[in-house]
């Protein structure tokens, strides 16, 4: 009767350990990162080269220097640095092991900002050989970042390869899944989350409402599996003027305002971690390092909503007034001309209507934040929806992610795609709309101007800044004497 008893118990313990387990994964530490840069040197400190000075000046390949930094941030409730990095065999690695030793001595950690710019990149196989360096050199050190046990890798523009190019990679690099990889996105970059573990926006300070451009992430983060790490921004602003980019602007930091506005924001998304853009990127301007003019200003604030942060956000609530509950299918609202009969659901960001449930398919229009359609059919995995477009007799595709249904779409038939009538283009054209929706559907050519955005942004939907120095020929001649 003894073995029965020793299986019960044992399957017992494996439960209760599981549930532990999950509960610890539900439960991760509230980390607070910054992006850290190592590649100052005597010739930085110009004023026509950065907009402000370090209160003191220094060189990224000063031991003492580093130990300084890394003794402010933990005072301001700072866990760990994410340092851009170019591979082993060059500077960003040699400054880098130095902050590793500085940081065990100091119980502070740091991780790698994996940049697929690096020049010592020139092919795939140069990226995968550096990730399994990293993974087996420096992220053994006992100072580098580990979450649940697993080392936590960001990546600076992964988009230079296909997802399918980065599951491939991974798969040789990381099989068994043994770290964190956090990707830097904007919403074409979505779909990356197949492969990564989590996201993060670079930049947010050219966003004209903060809160309202992150609000719009956890949930499309959350999307690609309630695991995803959604990694929230916070930045004090931005002046890279001085790199001469055709899209260089200022965020005016407001006596430290825009600072206190970008962590408000982003605790209203109720994010895993939160990353500061940055500690020291002096050129673009958007340090909280001690400097001439603000001094310890940025880490007084940091060290007051990193404890906030830290002690536990409240539990959301909502004050809204929930809507109508709106009819089922079966019992939805019909098409003025064909008698449609679907799902009502709320676009959730400015969407693109395309011919085809494909983001390779000819755009039709657009459909703005907040309007109501309605589904009429869904593909077979239901990650794009049909609507009448631009007219009752002619159909559009939407994808899932960014609309809100007002009931269970599981009943919505599967359109049969070979035979999906294109609708004819038309500037005239007026979209199918019941009584009660406004027709505020643009409709375009296939040869669409991307959506205007802030003179930061590359032509995407949510731009982000370039963090990559900017460097004069004769400075990385300095820094990399091998280079031709």
């Amino acid at each position: 009767m003894k073995r029965p008893l020793l299986f019960f118990t044992l399957s017992l313990v494996a439960v209760v350990g599981l549930g532990l387990a999950g509960n610890a994964r539900a439960a991760r530490a509230p980390l607070v990162l910054a992006f850290y840069y190592n590649w100052f040197d005597e010739n930085t400190w110009k004023p026509d080269r950065v907009p402000d000075l370090p209160a003191s000046p220094y060189t990224s390949r000063d031991a003492g220097a580093i130990a300084r930094q890394i003794q402010q941030a933990r005072g301001a409730g700072i866990d760990a640095f994410v340092v851009s990095w170019w591979g082993v065999g060059n500077p960003t690695d040699d400054n880098f092991r130095t902050m590793l030793d500085q940081a065990r001595a100091a119980n502070f950690q740091a991780a790698v900002d994996f940049e697929l710019t690096s020049p010592f990149y020139g092919s795939k196989n140069d990226v995968i050989r550096s990730l399994k360096t990293l993974l087996t050199t420096r992220a053994q050190h006992p100072a580098y970042l580990r979450v649940e046990g697993k080392p936590v890798v960001f990546f600076w523009r992964e988009q230079k390869y296909s997802v399918d190019e980065w599951r491939a990679i991974r798969n040789e690099v990381d099989p068994n899944r043994q770290s964190l990889w956090i990707a830097e996105g904007v919403k074409e970059q979505l779909p990356y989350l197949a492969v990564f573990d989590g996201l993060h926006l670079y930049s947010i300070a050219w966003a004209k409402d903060v809160t309202a451009e992150l609000q719009k992430w956890r949930p499309r983060v959350k999307a690609y599996g309630a695991d995803k790490l959604w990694v929230a921004t916070v930045m004090p602003g931005n002046d890279d003027t001085r790199t001469r980019r055709s899209d260089a602007y200022v965020r005016d930091r407001r006596g430290g305002e825009f600072y206190r506005e970008t962590w408000r924001a982003a605790f209203s998304t109720y994010p895993d971690w939160i990353i500061i853009t940055s500690w020291n990127e002096w050129v673009e301007g958007t340090m909280i390092e001690p400097s001439v003019s603000y001094g310890n200003l940025y880490l007084d604030i940091t060290r007051e909503f990193a404890a906030r942060f830290k002690a536990g956000l409240p539990t959301p609530t909502s004050t809204a007034t929930p809507p109508p509950s709106p009819p089922q299918i079966g019992e939805g609202r019909r098409g003025e001309d064909e008698g449609q009969v679907g799902v009502h659901a709320t676009i959730s960001d400015t969407l693109r209507v395309r011919a085809e449930p494909s983001t390779a398919a000819v755009i039709l229009g657009r459909v703005r934040e907040g309007v109501t359609v309605t589904l009429l059919a869904r593909t077979t995995d239901s990650r794009w929806w049909q609507i009448a477009f631009p007219n009752a007799k002619q159909r559009g595709w939407i994808a899932a992610e960014f609309t809100k249904p007002a009931a269970d779409t599981d009943a919505l038939p599967i359109a049969d795609i070979s035979v999906t009538p294109t609708p004819t283009l038309t500037i005239e054209a007026t979209p199918t709309l019941t009584p009660t929706e406004t027709p505020v559907v643009e409709i375009a050519t296939p040869t669409l101007t991307p959506t205007a955005v802030p003179p930061t942004a590359t032509p995407t939907p949510t731009p982000t800044s370039t963090p990559a120095p900017v460097f004069s020929f004769p400075l990385l001649k300095r820094l990399f004497p091998f280079l031709p």
